[in-house]
């Protein structure tokens, strides 16, 4: 019997991609990648940006219960002494505005280690700026000064609101003062606050009328809300708050100015602004600003 002989099997082989189809291919996907990746990063940029105006509306809503409880929003700058007698008579109304009853004598409690303790005055003067006013009111009295932050709001009793251990306390009035946000510019222990933009070192910027009037910078040698970086003369610090079209009258007036720096970590030189307007010049760095009043950058 014969067997019948198996036929070879065909086999088909499949053309790869030509030199040219290759690189149209590439030519498309780097096409598409610089129409998809502007979209990407302004979506990103944007959830930055609403990251950090939903962390501001968090903070008004702390400087909003501070002012309902003590009938008085913090002050934005303020010098603790040595002694009772060097207190300033502006820091004294500050400090009355918010503790009708404050005991100067014991620096209100600061340092007291058991209720009712006499406290001490620090060593040399403490000068709280705006950025620092912002977390010490808000946070309150630090436990931990030496590690790790640890705000505890501040004691019931008016006399003595600043001691560290009665049991009966107020606050904090905001509780997301995240320990690696905390920076410390000027060197002087008092905490300031930076917002979660990557990267950031500027902290955010706390300007307060205090039911009177905003402090501006009107010396070369006097500390106020404005000295950020260690001196009245740091060219990183702003110099004067956002003022209505009238070039006089603060937008918010009456309120309080919060800032962030935005992505560029600059504040600009502050002044009048109105909303579109185009910041140029000197100017430029405050574009990016993110405010209480523009509902997110300055200049979108």
């Amino acid at each position: 019997m014969k067997l019948k002989s198996k036929s070879p099997r065909r086999i088909h082989h499949r053309p790869g991609f030509s030199l040219i189809e290759l690189m149209v291919v590439i030519v498309i996907i780097a096409i598409l990648m610089a129409l998809i990746l502007p979209a990407l990063n302004a979506a990103r940029l944007s959830a930055r940006i609403t990251a950090v105006s939903t962390e501001m509306t968090q903070l008004d809503q702390a400087l909003v219960t501070f002012e309902s409880k003590f009938k008085s929003l913090p002050p934005s700058s303020l010098t603790i002494p040595t002694s009772a007698a060097l207190w300033s008579a502006a820091d004294r109304a500050k400090i009355l505005r918010v503790w009708d009853q404050f005991d100067f004598s014991t620096c209100g409690g600061l340092g007291s280690t058991s209720a009712g303790m006499l406290g001490s005055y620090p060593g040399a003067p403490v000068y709280l700026n705006g950025a620092e006013c912002l977390v010490f009111f808000l946070g309150g009295v630090n436990s931990n000064p030496t590690g790790p932050p640890q705000f505890i709001g501040f004691a019931t009793n008016p006399q003595l609101p600043w001691a560290v251990y009665p049991a009966n306390r107020v606050g904090p009035f905001f509780e997301n003062f995240i320990a690696d946000r905390l920076v410390d510019l000027d060197g002087d222990g008092a905490k300031e606050f930076l917002d979660s933009l990557p990267d950031q070192s500027t902290p955010y910027l706390f300007f307060s009328s205090q039911g009177k009037s905003y402090r501006k910078a009107n010396s070369a040698t006097a500390y106020d809300d404005f000295d950020v970086h260690g001196g009245p003369s740091n060219p990183s610090d702003m110099t004067q708050i956002y003022l209505g079209p009238d070039g006089r009258t603060p937008l918010r007036d009456q309120g309080y100015q919060l800032i962030s720096p935005g992505l560029d970590k600059l504040y600009g030189i502050g002044g009048v602004y109105t909303d579109g307007d185009e910041l140029t010049g000197t100017r430029i760095g405050e574009a990016d600003n993110i405010t209480n009043f523009s509902g997110g950058v300055l200049r979108p």
